[in-house]
Parts: C-alpha cells; sequence; structure tokens
C-alpha cells in the first residue's frame, strides 16, 4: 500500500488519520455514488488492503451513503482526499469494470463544463435500473476475460462534407468498416437507411432509442463485449462501453441544408 505521511510544522508528528491507515493497512478509494457527489468530484471512503486487491476502476461497490447502503463506480483506486471521518466500502457487487477509464474521465469533465453533479453524468453513462438488472442476472454475458479485438492507437478525429453527386446513404456504406459505431440523428434516420441497406444481423446491432429493461441489458452486453463487427444507433449509443471499436462515424445533418430525417429542404 503507498502512503504518503503528513507531518507537523511544529512537533512533527505523524497526521492521525494516515497513521489510522498505516496501522491497520487500509486504501482510500475514490468513488461516485448513485444516489450523491460533490459537485464535480467522487466521495472518498476505505476499504482494507485484502478487499483494495480486487477493486478495479470502473467496477461496482456498494457504500454507505447518507442513511442507507448506496451504489457507487470506483474511479480512483489511490485518492489523494482525506475525510476527517472515513467511512468503509461495505463490498464490492462484482469486479468486473462496468464502465471503461475513458468514459469515467468523460463523466468528470461533462460535470466540469455543464456544472452538473457527476452522479447526475454518471446515471446517463449507467443507469441504476441497468445495474439492478445486471445483478439480478448476476453479471451473466459480460466478458471481461476476453482480450479486446482492437487497440486503436491513433485518436484521429476527420470531418468529411457531403457535396457529392454519391447519394448520402450509399456514401456513409462506403466509409463503414468492421469496428465503426455509426452513429445517426434519430430512429427516423435509421429506418431510412436501413430500408436502403438492409440489416445483416450476423455483423450488425442495431439499437434504436426506446427499449425495454430486457433489450437493454442484452444491447449493454452485447456492446460491452464487442460481440457485432457494426453497431448502429443513436446519440444515446456514446453512453456505451464503446472500448471494443475502433472508430465512430457521427452523422450530423443539421449542418446540411437538406435536413435527412424529414426530407424537407432549407431555403438558406
Amino acid at each position: 500500500m503507498k502512503l504518503c505521511f503528513v507531518f507537523s510544522p511544529t512537533f512533527h508528528t505523524i497526521s492521525p488519520i494516515l497513521y489510522l491507515f498505516a496501522k491497520h493497512s487500509r486504501v482510500l478509494i475514490e468513488v461516485i455514488p448513485f444516489g450523491g457527489s460533490i459537485d464535480n468530484r467522487g466521495l472518498t471512503y476505505f476499504a482494507r488492503d485484502e478487499l483494495a486487491k480486487s477493486i478495479q476502476i470502473g467496477c461496482l461497490v456498494e457504500v454507505p451513503f447518507r442513511n442507507a447502503i448506496d451504489y457507487a463506480i470506483v474511479t480512483n483506486r489511490e485518492s489523494s482526499e482525506i475525510p476527517e471521518n472515513p467511512k468503509s466500502i461495505i463490498r464490492i457487487v462484482t469486479s468486473i469494470p462496468l464502465l471503461a477509464s475513458y468514459q469515467i474521465q468523460s463523466i468528470f469533465d461533462s460535470s466540469s463544463y455543464y456544472f452538473v453533479h457527476a452522479h447526475h453524468i454518471l446515471s446517463l453513462f449507467l443507469s441504476k435500473t441497468l445495474v439492478r438488472y445486471l445483478e439480478k442476472k448476476n453479471f451473466f454475458g459480460l466478458l471481461p476475460q476476453v482480450s479486446e479485438r482492437r487497440k486503436n492507437t491513433n485518436n484521429v478525429i476527420g470531418f468529411y462534407h457531403h457535396t457529392s453527386d454519391t447519394p448520402f446513404f450509399q456514401a456513409i456504406r462506403e466509409r463503414i468498416k468492421e469496428g465503426t459505431v455509426i452513429v445517426f440523428p434519430d430512429d427516423f434516420s435509421i429506418e431510412a437507411y436501413l430500408r436502403i441497406h438492409p440489416l445483416d444481423s450476423e455483423t450488425t446491432l442495431v439499437i434504436p432509442d426506446k427499449l425495454t429493461e430486457t433489450k437493454k441489458y442484452k444491447a449493454f452486453c452485447s456492446v460491452y463485449n464487442g460481440e457485432k463487427n457494426i453497431i448502429i444507433g443513436t446519440r444515446r449509443i456514446l453512453y456505451y462501453n464503446l472500448s471494443r471499436y475502433d472508430s465512430i462515424l457521427y452523422i450530423e445533418d443539421s449542418l446540411h441544408k437538406s435536413a435527412m430525417r424529414f426530407g424537407h429542404t432549407y431555403k438558406h
């Protein structure tokens, strides 16, 4: 366990809190409880070494929060915050990381940018209802032991403005490759695309906006495991764990004079 000693400038004594952690071999862990957070930051709890060894960033734990027990996502295994009366993590619900590191960073970035509490942003990426459903299924279907099929080391953002005579949907089709996530503006545009280019269910997964809880669970597991080569969805798909996919093809029709969704041509 890594431990930083804080000395008093006058008496050169070790901080009592840090002495307590050194004596009892405890680790400070930062989490975001589903029920609350402090602005754009998580909360700090402690875990004994034997428990901390199984804790990973993105995994789900249970913590005492206010007067109840709440789910929480681990965001940092070595917190620098030292609360006055730190509480203990009760248990690890699953050691499988439900969220990737980039998602956790996006949660904090969005929280800071929009001045919204971090736990509200967390609920967009991982709802409490979905977590309960996953726990009910004993997290069956998640396969973290399978190594990622693809490792994208080149983070490149490219912009393409469609001005050619090639039909718009055909131009999209030509840019799709294995490991691509296609983000359409809404379900109407997905339906329009699939009327021209029918779905190959063996290689492609379509995730519309409206899903039952069972279908949300199945979609979460499928995307998490990278079961399909291509994912088609609306902007909501960006909240999923897309670690196993190389590229995102984001379709934004509002930048064009002809709205893809309604076939309406603007005068200006």
